[in-house]
């Protein structure tokens, strides 16, 4: 069996499914992932073909959205309805690459990642079940049954009706833990198996310290604080806030996937910009670091927030754009934690973080949770029938 894994240029989209594409590859089965741009480098040593650009901002969908369209992943959505206009430009954006990479690999079924269309479009053309991967905690709702009346233009241009799209044989992977999401009717679970490619964690880091916190702090890349907060001007004043929780709280604070160029600019240079404040400017693999440590404070991205999930750890999350204000509050409904604005974020906050013990208690539980749920092996016969 020949299978393609098509995912955009995000990492965060092709990450969760590298367990899968290795669970098929194990079992003999043809493998191929097709992406382009920084999910290049996370394939996990698996075939890849960087389908490229079909036209200037092809690879890189999210800034070329029009005003409307940026407004919309800005703002606070609190549903993945209210963005289907989004998801149907970025589904036409890449239809025409990702069916060029599959035309060339002639596969069997296509595995796609979640709320992607460009991907049921790419199996539609070439006649081939698809399915969805899921990523972190969205519902797709009716996405792919709209998707005909959201992209009319991209369906007549690749001479494909809505009737055609409806007759794909289709499967959803759901890895979202059932008490935090409900269950997705008819979907397959599957367990969040990390995978955050190579890299070396400090040997000091790799085991809780004794007797202290230490608090893992990401942001993504420093545009996802939001278009209108300066990164510079944030970090002047959040690092000098850690510190002092630092020396108030005998915490100890990680910060990794921050530019240097960021930290620089702000007048902070070094491995450990203040007392207490470390500062990693290799890549490490997050949930290794996480094994570590007893809390997290991150942007709410998919990712990062699983990773925490499988970790069980307490979250706090500085949301910006609009699918990490739906994870976080639904990390809030749990009882993970919270989440705050970026000028919310101050010492209460964190230290709040570190004194919640019931976030601790229903971290753990979703832990055990997810170590219950079916590993990727499992998955290999259930495709290998959907195709047949």
């Amino acid at each position: 069996m020949r299978v393609l894994f098509l995912s955009t240029p995000q990492a965060k989209d092709l990450l969760p499914m590298v367990p899968l594409a290795w669970a098929l590859r194990a079992c003999g089965h043809d493998v191929r992932i097709a992406t382009s741009g920084p999910a290049l480098a996370v394939a996990g040593g698996l075939p890849v073909v960087d389908f490229g650009p079909a036209d200037p901002g092809s690879a890189e969908a999210m800034p070329e959205l029009a005003p409307g369209h940026r407004q919309m992943v800005w703002s606070r959505l609190h549903t993945v309805e209210e963005g289907w206009p989004v998801l149907g430009y970025i589904a036409s954006t890449f239809a025409d690459p990702m069916l060029r990479a599959a035309r060339e690999f002639r596969p069997d079924l296509v595995v796609h990642s979640q709320l992607q269309g460009a991907g049921l479009l790419t199996a539609a053309a070439l006649g081939v079940p698809a399915v969805e991967h899921g990523f972190g905690l969205l519902r797709t709702g009716r996405f792919y049954e709209e998707l005909a009346g959201l992209v009319p233009a991209t369906l007549q241009r690749l001479g494909m009706t809505a009737g055609d799209l409806a007759a794909v044989p289709r499967a959803l992977i759901d890895i979202a833990p059932p008490s935090m999401v409900k269950a997705q009717e008819g979907a397959w679970p599957l367990r969040h198996l990390p995978y955050n490619g190579g890299g070396v964690v400090p040997e000091d880091l790799r085991l809780p310290p004794e007797g202290r916190a230490r608090v893992a702090v990401t942001l993504g890349t420093m545009g996802l604080i939001g278009p209108d907060v300066d990164a510079e001007a944030f970090l002047g004043r959040f690092l000098p806030l850690l510190g002092e929780l630092a020396r108030r709280s005998d915490a100890e604070f990680v910060l990794i996937g921050i530019e240097p160029r960021h930290l620089d600019a702000a007048g902070f240079r070094g491995d450990e910009p203040i007392s207490g404040v470390r500062y990693l400017r290799d890549w490490v693999p997050l949930r290794e670091l996480l094994s570590g440590c007893t809390a997290i404070l991150h942007q709410g991205g998919a990712g990062t927030m699983l990773n925490a999930l499988d970790a069980g750890l307490p979250q706090l999350t500085v949301p910006a754009v609009a699918p990490n204000f739906m994870h976080s509050v639904l990390m809030r409904e749990r009882g993970l934690g919270w989440w705050v604005t970026p000028d919310e974020l101050d010492a209460a906050a964190v230290e709040r973080l570190l004194a919640d013990e019931d976030a601790r208690v229903a971290a753990r539980e979703v832990r055990e949770e997810i170590a219950t749920m079916p590993v990727p092996s499992s998955l290999v016969a259930r495709l290998e029938e959907l195709v047949r």
